[in-house]
């Protein structure tokens, strides 16, 4: 009965291994893959969700900029967190233009 569980376990490890050769395989010839259509000019990536000049963008942009936290404008948006604070960085929209906009205000 031991004998049967210790042989089980080793056609299982056995087939683990195949799938994440496998899967490895998968992985490296994708990125040989990309790699030749970037050279070719043919691979962009995933599209933006949010162009610059979107205006449900923009408007979080203003949002944040009054003041409005990260969370905030993401429950007045519907832009998730994440997502904004990436677009933030991409448009250098940062807390040290809210500080600005604050001292112009005063």
């Amino acid at each position: 009965m031991q004998q049967n569980r210790l042989i089980n376990s080793l056609v299982i490890e056995l087939y683990k291994y195949q799938a994440e050769s496998e899967r490895k395989k998968i992985k490296e010839r994708q990125a040989q893959g990309i790699e030749i259509a970037k050279k070719k000019g043919k691979f962009k990536g995933r599209q933006l969700k949010f162009k610059k000049n979107d205006p449900r963008l923009k408007h979080a942009f203003d949002l944040f900029l009054n003041g409005l936290s990260d969370k905030e404008v993401e429950e007045q948006t519907g832009i998730n967190r994440r997502t904004f604070r990436r677009y933030r960085a991409r448009y250098n929209v940062t807390v040290d233009q809210r500080k600005n906009n604050e001292k112009r205000d005063s």
